[in-house]
């Protein structure tokens, strides 16, 4: 009986000394693994990047000689956003609008500038951007591919590996690459579900039929936040103008 005992006793000292181990090495390791520079915010944000060979020759060629044309095509088809602000008198309402919803008066900025430079429906690019960082332009977040998504629009690291770390976080750069991506993605979808499907899932996935639930659930995010947006535009912005026989926006008399 003793010796059984005594084994007894050295089973439980062998077994509490190995857990104390176990547990100082999982220190030791979150103690001097390095951890990424900067104080970004890391979200659970969802996203679904598949980095393909084609999209990236893509990306590289969104501000080629070519570019700029499909842009210009776009053109026609303005929203009443853009419309208005395009236009001198109705500008500063459209700036004044989306700087409260942001609560940024430069981010905003950003967005309503590449918006327009690249076409994009106003509320199309603020609620893209408010689903993929909620306006925080040190948002950050880890896939499980490895990659890293940035900044205000979410850019991955491996699709623009030409960007430096803090280009990421530069709410004029993340809004001019994504924005400038979106067109890229409305070109080649023709619609606005598409598109946004092959922004977050890639371009692969949605061309194969194979988009994945969580880029749906994603897609609902932004159309549902669109939409509230142009609901308030339309009471607190597009209620003080009429268009006239030219399709154009004035302020009322």
């Amino acid at each position: 009986m003793g010796f059984e005992r005594e084994d007894l006793i050295k089973l439980v000292s062998g077994t509490v000394a190995f857990s104390l181990f176990f547990v100082a090495v999982c220190v030791g390791i979150a103690v001097f693994i390095p951890e990424e520079k900067g104080n970004h915010e890391v979200i659970p944000l969802g996203s679904y990047y598949d980095v393909a060979e084609d999209q990236k020759v893509s990306y590289e060629n969104l501000f080629d000689e070519e570019y700029p044309e499909l842009v210009i095509e776009q053109k026609k088809k303005e929203d009443t956003g853009l419309v208005l602000y395009r236009q001198p008198q109705s500008r500063a309402a459209v700036e004044w609008y989306y700087s409260r919803v942001v609560n940024n008066r430069e981010i905003s900025d950003a967005i309503l500038q590449y918006a327009d430079e690249y076409s994009i429906p106003l509320s199309l690019a603020f609620a893209l951007a408010h689903t993929e960082s909620k306006y925080r332009i040190n948002a950050m977040h880890k896939n499980t591919n490895g990659s890293v998504d940035r900044g205000l629009f979410q850019l991955n690291n491996t699709s623009f590996p030409k960007l430096e770390e803090s280009d990421f976080y530069d709410p004029k750069i993340s809004a001019r690459y994504g924005l400038a991506h979106l067109r890229f993605c409305l070109n080649t979808a023709g619609n606005d579900i598409a598109a946004l499907a092959m922004y977050n899932a890639g371009t692969n996935k949605v061309r194969k039929n194979n988009t994945p639930q969580i880029t749906l659930d994603y897609i609902s995010q932004i159309q549902s936040y669109r939409s509230e947006l142009d609901a308030n535009f339309a009471s607190e912005v597009l209620a003080m103008y009429n268009p006239d026989t030219q399709a154009k926006l004035v302020a009322k008399k």
